[in-house]
């Protein structure tokens, strides 16, 4: 029904936590097999029965799966861009909070993949400055090369920073919703 994460970097092996019904183990070693960004299909075989296929994303960025508490501005994780973040809502009402380092002019952008990778996660994103002042927020941006296969729930995110030093973008599930099987994969970088 769920795997986290949900993806890992290319050429390299990630170990998947599984879950589900009947699942022959709880977890999975996956190789991502290319060496650029694509999504490939993850299942597992028990005997002559194989699971469903689950997508699992493969990246080219550096990657990091997201520590708690990262709740507020005050315990926001600290990243270092360009970066992939994999993380989840561990519980309902929670809010994920990172720090990074901009400079003026920079062009940063964000992008949550979660619903598009099975995640039932509607994301919200938004970047504050330092002092807790809004810059961006977004809810849904359309994805054309997804189709039919989500409403379209995934978040992005495009601003230009007005001044050098510290910014906090937090990604949050519109529904306040949480749990295991609520994963995202959380791409961010300046331009």
């Amino acid at each position: 029904t769920s795997i986290f994460p949900l993806g890992g970097p290319a050429g390299k092996t990630t170990t998947v936590e599984l879950r589900g019904w009947n699942l022959p183990a709880t977890n999975l070693i996956v190789k991502a097999g290319s060496k650029e960004t694509a999504i490939q299909s993850v299942s597992v075989r028990k005997g002559e029965r194989v699971s469903n296929e689950v997508p699992f994303a493969v990246g080219t960025l550096p990657e990091v799966v997201e520590k708690e508490a990262n709740n507020t501005t005050a315990g926001a994780q600290e990243v270092t861009l360009p970066i992939v973040i994999n993380g989840r809502m561990d519980q309902a009402g929670d809010t994920d909070v990172f720090r990074i380092e901009g400079r003026a002019g920079d062009h940063f952008v964000a992008e949550v993949s979660a619903r598009r990778l099975g995640s039932p996660l509607d994301s919200m994103l938004k970047l504050t400055d330092a002092k807790g002042q809004q810059l961006a927020i977004n809810d849904d941006c359309e994805d054309k090369a997804s189709g039919l296969n989500t409403h379209h729930a995934d978040s992005y995110l495009r601003a230009t920073l007005p001044s050098d030093g510290g910014y906090f973008i937090q990604v949050s599930d519109t529904q306040h919703n949480g749990g295991e099987e609520y994963a995202y994969r959380f791409y961010l970088k300046c331009e």
